[in-house]
């Protein structure tokens, strides 16, 4: 469903993103592991329409993400890595006002929200302006706003930042039956047991570039490594 050929992003001097060759699956799980400033929020800002490459191609089902930007992003769901939320409105307020964004009648919007409310957990939230939301709260609600449209992909931007045990794991499985039904998943993570627990394939991000990609045996196998946190130190390099 996303799918790079050669894509290039240039900052001034700095190549963010260096030639790369990407094809996430539909119906996967798909993790970009790297560590801080590796290129993965660059490379999924690019299929999220928010930067345009400037070399190379990339589409998601099809549509190229500069020629048709607005069907890419109704296709979409998106976290980023900080989410922005209207501070002053109630969290039902923020949900409704999304739904009408995005065109879904009140009629229709309202069992979607309450779905999306009882899947992550938000109760008395929804009656709270999000400016008195905690940093899980807020993390909650951003992954609502994703999914509750019901989206065919999500691109997700270290999305257990700021989450307790208790609610990564909920959300682990929410991903996992997500993919089998037909979603598609691209995640960004530099935690290792995310990527494990999650992710049919990974692709390990170095300076811009894919260094190892396949299932997490298969970058294992790559590395000459035991486990996934060992290979990835090994592809990437450190003590």
């Amino acid at each position: 469903m996303f799918r790079a050929a050669q894509l290039t992003k240039r900052y001034g001097d700095v190549v963010a993103v260096d030639a790369v060759d990407l094809d996430v699956r539909s119906g996967e799980v798909f993790g970009l592991l790297g560590s801080n400033g590796a290129g993965k929020t660059t490379m999924m800002k690019v299929f999220m329409t928010l930067l345009r490459p400037d070399g190379g191609s990339a589409t998601v089902d099809g549509a190229d993400v500069v020629r048709d930007s607005l069907a890419v992003r109704a296709l979409l769901g998106y976290v980023p890595e900080n989410p922005s939320l209207y501070e002053k409105l109630t969290g039902l307020e923020f949900l409704r006002f999304l739904a009408a964004l995005r065109g879904i009648p009140k009629d229709r919007a309202a069992p979607l929200i309450a779905d999306a409310a009882k899947l992550f957990r938000l109760d008395r939230e929804l009656e709270l302006e999000m400016d008195a939301y905690s940093r899980g709260m807020r993390q909650k609600m951003a992954l609502a706003a994703a999914t509750f449209h019901r989206p065919k992909g999500l691109v997700l931007d270290e999305p257990t930042n700021g989450l307790d045990p208790r609610f990564t794991k909920i959300l682990k499985s929410y991903l996992r039956e997500f993919a089998a039904g037909g979603g598609t998943v691209l995640l960004s993570t530099h935690i290792t047991d995310v990527a494990e627990a999650v992710c049919d394939r990974v692709a390990v991000v170095h300076e811009g570039r894919v260094v190892a990609l396949g299932t997490v045996g298969e970058v294992e196998a790559q590395a000459g490594a035991s486990n996934l946190e060992d290979a990835f130190v090994a592809l990437v390099g450190g003590p």
